[in-house]
């Protein structure tokens, strides 16, 4: 009998085994996680002021809230920093920030109290947080160990991105000389400027690559050298001297004559890869007051004249972009004073041309969108726009003073609206009474840097950029 139960009972000590093996395989088996990552952060709603008009037209600030859970957060798990790139607008309230983040554990965050106290406090998605200061947050792992901190910012803008701001430097041209008739244009970190002292064409340069530009020096110059004729083009400043084309070298600021060009009187524009395109092509007037081109190392002249309006030596502005639909093709805009007599010439003139096209399309003068015939008029493509700006002018509303504003066109100089807002002269009328005692003799020009640069008659710079042009890259 004994022999017979043998079976039965080794049959049941061996399952109780395995089951006894399979338990304790499941407790070993248990383990809490070390994970202790934010992988998720955002941010709920702020104050911000904001600008408006009231009923009386009048500027009025009044708070505002904006959503900001689609600013991006980006997470550095190496370094563990947690920010905004994007940064929110000026004078957001960021004293009271609702969070919401995904994290391995539960998170701690440092709470600074009125006195100025730090202490750790479990975080909550309902808690308003302090970012006018760094914030640290600390993630506990299930398994009860702490991650290195992060460190979270809540950028906020400093300046307003939009606006133009301006600085002024007092310096003067070398020899104490002013310059009138003058053209500016900027090259490899230097500015240069041609003018005309006692009727002689000197030309002046200041290297700006820092910023901030340093004393003039005087550059040689051909006799008889056209002032209004410098444009930067293929790397070197060409210009104009009794009628033969020259190009000045930035590098050490020697020049040398062009060969086998035709006799030219006047140099219009010109368009190369620094304007974005990807035409080389120099614009020009010749000897017999038609309008011929340089391209591929061929001079072309003009199927038919249509810049008459243009007196020869006359003060030009000239722009140049690749066209939205096809960067191949390159439009240029010219603009200048409209010199004649009639009253009803209340607005500049303007031109258009495309490169691929054989002559200038005139724009429509004398309409209310039209720029004002400024005295003196400079037009700059600023900001994938055109601005124009100078001297008084008459228009249907009356008197405009000299540096009053800005007007600006986005449909490449066929309409122009006078800008009140952000893109700005000073409020205080100081450029003015710097275009007034420089007698109305100035130039502009702007720099790969985004600055623009305002030469007046004795070699006082005006400095500005829009602020965001100048904000470093975000990603």
């Amino acid at each position: 009998m004994k022999i017979k139960f043998l079976p039965l009972i080794a049959g049941i000590f061996t399952t109780a085994t395995i089951m006894t093996s399979c338990l304790g395989n499941d407790l070993d088996d248990i383990k809490l996680g070390s994970e202790s990552s934010i992988t998720a952060f955002s941010i709920g709603t702020v104050w911000v002021p904001v600008t408006g008009v009231d009923q009386n037209g009048n500027d009025s600030v009044y708070l505002d809230s904006i959503d900001c859970s689609g600013y991006p957060f980006t997470i550095d798990q190496l370094n563990r920093r947690i920010e905004n790139k994007d940064s929110l607008p000026v004078g957001a309230d960021v004293s009271r920030v609702l969070t919401s983040l995904t994290s391995d554990g539960s998170v701690w965050y440092t709470k600074r109290s009125d006195a100025g106290i730090e202490n750790d406090t479990v975080w909550s998605s309902q808690d308003s947080i302090d970012f006018t200061y760094p914030v640290t947050f600390k993630v506990y792992a299930y398994s009860g160990v702490q991650g290195t901190p992060y460190t979270v910012r809540v950028n906020v803008h400093k300046q307003v991105p939009d606006s133009l701001q301006w600085l002024n430097y007092q310096q003067t041209f070398a020899d104490g000389v002013s310059l009138q008739r003058q053209k500016a244009v900027a090259i490899d970190g230097k500015v240069y400027v041609f003018g005309v002292r006692n009727g002689e064409t000197v030309a002046q340069y200041t290297t700006v690559s820092t910023g901030n530009p340093s004393a003039w020096q005087t550059v040689a110059l051909p006799a008889g050298t056209d002032s209004y004729s410098a444009v930067v083009w293929k790397d070197a400043v060409w210009f104009l001297a009794s009628n033969q084309l020259y190009q000045l070298n930035p590098g050490d600021n020697t020049y040398s004559l062009v060969a086998n060009a035709p006799s030219l009187t006047q140099l219009v524009a010109a368009t190369d890869e620094s304007n974005g395109g990807q035409k080389t092509i120099l614009y020009a007037r010749n000897a017999d007051n038609r309008f011929v081109r340089l391209e591929n190392e061929t001079w072309t002249e003009d199927e038919e004249e249509t810049l008459g309006a243009f007196a020869a030596g006359q003060r030009l502005s000239a722009a140049s972009m690749p066209l939205s639909y096809n960067k191949t093709l390159v439009r240029t805009i010219l603009m200048g004073n409209n010199e004649g007599t009639a009253p009803s010439d209340t607005t500049s003139l303007l031109f258009s041309r495309i490169s691929n096209e054989q002559s200038w399309a005139r724009y429509a003068q004398n309409n209310p969108l039209t720029c004002p015939n400024l005295e003196n008029i400079s037009m700059i493509h600023y900001d994938d726009k055109l601005y124009a700006f100078g001297g008084k002018a008459t228009t249907g509303e009356g008197e405009v003073a000299p540096f009053e504003r800005f007007y600006c066109s986005i449909d490449n100089g066929l309409t122009w609206d006078p800008v009140s807002r952000s893109v700005t002269f000073p409020e205080d009328g100081s450029f003015r009474a710097f275009y007034e005692s420089s007698h109305g003799n100035y130039s502009c020009t702007v720099d790969s840097e985004h600055f623009i640069w305002i030469i007046w008659e004795n070699g006082a710079l005006s400095r500005g950029r829009i602020n965001r042009l100048g904000f470093a890259p975000k990603w």
